[in-house]
């Protein structure tokens, strides 16, 4: 290819840019002069160095040959080339200067796209690296297109997950410094980002010497923060966004900028492989800028980084593949048998329509991929004998060469959804992980579905009891203290909350509606103690530690607040004292004291009142006349501790009584007490306030959606998935049945299922039969119309279920016959309306409004005929409580539906897929 930019004809010269070019293009070609050694040119000359015996003359010559006649001009000793210039203007041109070369000294050839020194080694290619893999065998690949919107990203992702499905330890590193995309789907997620690839960067770039150890010891750590999924077999997947920043513009820190005289020549590349190594990675997938860009060529110059071209059947992008692939071939080929064979990606088109452009565009990509290893062919440059023995016998065997894949067009990848899980669930869907899975073929597939779990010992009836009340232990599992050894089940938002916080304790608002599982977490807490010990119920390790210290109790707690439980809330707060600590009156009378002041209505004031409630729960109540941010400081120095609020309800329980007042107290505990703590240098502090989604709605009445964003990935909240996962850990926990192979925490979605059939069955009705599927009906009924489903609906619908199930001889193949499961529902749909008024009142009100239309009208109905105004089909709407058909009726959950009364038309069963 590159013969191909050597034209007979003369090119225009307007710059020195211009003659750097094309000597670069000569060099490169092979097209020196044995007496030229080096051509250096600036914007004022040309410079060439040359060997003992080269005359003006030969300079001429070569000139005019490389520029097209009449490009060496000037009077004998006046040597210029002529640049070019329009008709009439006067001839201009570069001075041409000769240097005898005394001593040539060979240089290094740095990692770049454009080279700094013009000599013959330039036809060579670049010096391998030291060592022939990277820092404890690290793989890393990396993904890169010609062209914006190929879907580089896109299918760096999918890699990336399917990996670390795999079994594998990924760091993703969003290498693109100008336009990142993951980065931004990962800040949507809001995960924590603590460190980012431009500090990684900035921390290189600050080592003496080229050692980057003192940098990698910097930012690994923090990379625990980072996790966004781990999967059964130890696979995890580390993000490495491209920054921390919001501001748009150049990094401050390019990656070239590491390319210095004192570093490796691939100083960048080895020091990500050991970040990924201190972290406990295996593999870094780098997802780099798009174009012939500096940013990238650092990565893409590794012949040890397995590369991957994206590109589509664009003529501009499959055209500038093709030549961006043969300029790297040229520069860094991948020596058989040794290094990563590169690959190539056909994306977005379609099947009916360019199947046959497809495979063309497959054949060109693969004529050029040969340009890493054709030019290998026949050479020895730089390399040992007995590699260019192997490579003259065309040992084409030893080097497995990935053939390009094709991706045809998916309608749902066109628009990305904004977060990284929403992400994810697109790119599985559609398949692409599974495809691109293809480039590494030496890692097996181990998504292991769990098997079939046998019945658990002792009789039907008894595993019925068993789950009977294991499911009426948890519908209220707050009322049954801390030590009754409920459990612990490990959800995506608590993994989440411990994930994003293992090297530094959480300030965060954990957010849920009610029976969502805020006070049950809570109490798991309390339970615990420590950080760390929460952390290793949630199956996670955390490197923060400091003791649980709760501030506010809910009022239900307070029947074992006394210490009956070993590690129960009073007897947290007397060990932090030291002796006696605050009693749940303390802190009640401090608030109430508060309410009744005449600053009750002052921020501020509520913000030093929340602060000495903290102070007085960590250090007891002879705290109260102390300075309570003397006393935080303090123990934020010698005696960290990890405060936890719930209860806010219960204390702020008549909203309507001086409503302003409780709605300031409650937006500085919810906005400015985190940002105290957060302003605190060196914090070892920890604070987890859980608190009902509606009383953060009631203080928040402005930014309220900015402020849930934030800490919307650790909200308590239960999707299908989830749903059917609390089902299985009931069942298993109670002994109905036995506990499948693997962590449940970790189970694929299928194996759940699967787990679950011997519970519910797998139909609704036998095997055979053309009933509803009950892994799809069950969170269908369960569920709002926002997809969500609370925990205690679930546990209420088990313990009922199983109740109603007793003594049925009729379905001895499960525990749960299927006329239990349907008329547990209609049982759970009245307590969950009961609840719902509690905690919601305006919107039980409107729900039994509604339902006192139920014996005239039939769902689906019309707005009108049950009174629905337009506002009112908002809040609904927005609370999961209503659907709009395509025939622009109206349907109610059926969680909702049994409870209000309504009949449907016809037979037809709710059963979403």
């Amino acid at each position: 290819m590159v013969e191909g930019y050597r034209a007979a004809e003369a090119v225009n010269l307007f710059t020195w840019v211009d003659v750097d070019e094309r000597l670069s293009i000569e060099a490169a070609a092979g097209h020196w002069p044995d007496w030229l050694v080096e051509a250096d040119a600036w914007w004022d000359g040309l410079e060439l160095t040359v060997r003992a015996g080269a005359g003006e003359a030969d300079v001429r010559r070569w000139l005019d040959k490389v520029f097209g006649t009449g490009s060496a001009l000037g009077d004998p000793g006046e040597l210029v080339l002529a640049l070019d210039r329009p008709a009439g203007m006067e001839t201009t041109g570069l001075p041409v200067t000769l240097v005898a070369d005394t001593e040539y000294v060979r240089s290094r050839r740095d990692p770049r796209l454009m080279e700094r020194r013009i000599t013959a080694d330039l036809a060579d290619f670049m010096q391998r690296p030291a060592q022939d893999s990277f820092a404890s065998d690290v793989q890393m690949l990396a993904f890169h297109s010609f062209k914006g919107g190929a879907g580089r990203t896109v299918h760096a992702v999918a890699l990336a997950d399917e990996l670390a499905r795999r079994g594998r330890r990924v760091l993703l590193v969003d290498g693109d410094l100008e336009a990142p995309g993951i980065t931004w789907m990962y800040q949507a997620q809001g995960g924590a980002c603590d460190v980012a690839y431009e500090d990684v960067l900035a921390l290189l770039h600050g080592t003496p010497r080229g050692g980057q150890q003192e940098a990698i010891a910097i930012a690994a750590p923090y990379l625990a923060n980072q996790e966004v999924a781990r999967h059964r077999g130890g696979g995890t997947l580390v993000v490495l966004p491209a920054s921390r920043r919001v501001r748009l513009g150049p990094p401050r820190i390019e990656p070239a900028h590491l390319i210095t005289k004192d570093r490796p020549a691939h100083f960048l590349t080895e020091s990500l492989a050991e970040l990924a190594a201190a972290a406990g990675l295996d593999t870094v997938l780098v997802d780099l800028r798009a174009g012939a860009s500096e940013l990238s060529a650092p990565v893409l110059l590794d012949p040890r980084i397995q590369r991957v071209f994206v590109t589509t059947l664009s003529s501009q992008s499959l055209e500038g593949t093709e030549h961006l692939i043969c300029q790297l071939g040229n520069k860094a080929p991948c020596v058989e048998g040794r290094d990563p064979s590169p690959a190539a990606v056909v994306t977005q088109y379609r099947l009916d329509a360019h199947t046959a452009e497809a495979e063309q565009a497959k054949a060109r990509l693969t004529a050029s991929l040969e340009c890493f290893t054709a030019r290998y062919q026949g050479q020895s440059q730089g390399l040992e004998s007995g590699e260019a023995d192997a490579a003259d016998t065309g040992g084409v065997d030893a080097f497995v060469r990935a053939e390009p894949l094709l991706s045809p067009f998916r309608e749902e990848l066109l628009a990305l959804p904004r977060s990284w899980d929403d992400v994810i669930d697109v790119v599985r869907r559609c398949g692409v992980g599974e495809l691109v899975g293809k480039l590494v073929p030496e890692v097996p597939v181990s998504l292991v579905a769990g098997a079939l779990p046998p019945e658990g010992e002792g009789s039907l009836e008894e595993r019925r009891g068993a789950l009977y009340e294991r499911a009426r232990s948890l519908v209220f599992a707050e009322r049954s203290g801390l030590d009754s050894g409920l459990g612990f089940l490990s959800t995506e938002p608590l993994r989440r909350l411990v994930g994003d916080h293992r090297t530094n304790l959480p300030v965060t608002v954990v957010v849920g509606a009610k029976g969502a599982g805020k006070t049950f977490t809570y109490a798991r807490l309390c339970a615990a103690g420590r950080w760390t010990a929460f952390a290793e119920h949630a199956q996670e390790s955390v490197q923060a530690d400091a003791p649980v210290v709760p501030v506010l109790d809910p009022g239900n707690m307070d029947q074992y607040g006394s210490g009956a439980s070993p590690e129960g809330p009073q007897t947290l707060r007397d060990r932090s004292a030291g002796g006696q600590g605050a009693r749940p009156d303390d802190i009640r009378s401090l608030l109430q004291d508060a309410l009744n002041s005449e600053y009750r209505e002052d921020q501020r004031f509520w913000s030093a009142t929340w602060l000495r409630c903290m102070a007085v729960a960590a250090d007891g109540p002879h705290a109260l006349d102390a300075d309570a941010e003397n006393v935080l400081m303090r123990r934020n120095l010698s005696n960290p501790v990890l405060f936890v609020f719930d209860g806010l309800e219960d204390f702020f329980q008549d909203l309507e009584s001086d409503a302003q007042a409780k709605r300031i107290a409650l937006r500085a505990l919810f906005t400015d007490v985190p940002d105290w703590f957060r302003m605190m240098r060196s914090r070892r502090l920890g604070l987890v306030i859980f608190a009902r989604k509606d009383l953060v709605r009631y203080s928040l009445r402005q930014n309220v959606g900015q402020f849930l964003d934030r800490y919307d990935p650790y909200e308590l909240r239960w999707d299908a998935h989830e749903a059917l996962r609390l089902a299985l850990w009931v069942a298993t926990t109670a002994d109905a049945v036995l506990q499948p192979e693997g962590e449940l925490a970790l189970m694929a979605p299928d194996a759940v299922s699967q787990a679950l059939i011997p519970v519910w069955g797998a139909k609704l009705g036998r095997d055979n039969s053309r009933e509803a599927w009950t892994e799809r009906w069950i969170p269908a009924a369960l569920a709002d119309f926002n997809e969500q489903v609370q925990a205690r609906d679930v546990v209420r619908f088990l313990r009922d279920a199983a109740e109603l199930s007793m003594n049925d001889e009729d379905w001895k193949d499960r525990l749960l016959s299927p006329s239990a499961l349907r008329s547990a529902l209609v049982r759970g749909s009245t307590e969950k309306l009961k609840e719902l008024q509690q905690e919601n009142p305006s919107l039980g009100n409107l729900l039994r409004s509604v339902g006192s239309r139920a014996d005239e009208v039939m769902m689906p109905f019309e707005a009108e005929a049950v009174g629905l105004d337009a506002n009112d089909i908002v809040t609904l709407e927005e609370a999961g409580a209503l659907a709009r058909d395509n025939d622009g009726r109206y349907r109610l959950p059926e969680i909702y539906r049994h409870a209000l009364g309504f009949r449907t038309k016809g037979r037809a069963r709710v059963v979403r897929g």
